[in-house]
């Protein structure tokens, strides 16, 4: 949960997908609905992505959907919903 005047940073940990030897090369970023919350990527070609979170309207449930790609091919989807909530 998190307030519409926050700025939060999520660490995504694809490590533990990952083969010896593969890497991430790319992740992407969705949000669903796809207005009201901002989300910025720093990092996407590592095994620790960091996602930056703002905004959002209050009562309002985001689904926030992150695809890594990685050298070898594989494909690798993390989802999880942020609540807002103005307290």
């Amino acid at each position: 949960m998190k307030q519409p005047n926050e700025q939060l940073d999520y660490d995504l940990d694809f490590t533990l997908f990952l083969p010896l030897g593969d890497s991430i090369t790319s992740t992407t970023v969705s949000v669903t609905p796809a207005v009201g919350l901002s989300v910025g990527l720093t990092d996407g070609a590592t095994a620790i992505p960091k996602l930056w979170i703002s905004g959002g309207v209050n009562k309002e449930k985001y689904k926030v959907s992150a695809l890594a790609v990685t050298s070898q091919g594989r494909t690798k989807e993390v989802n999880f919903q942020i609540k807002i909530k103005d307290t």
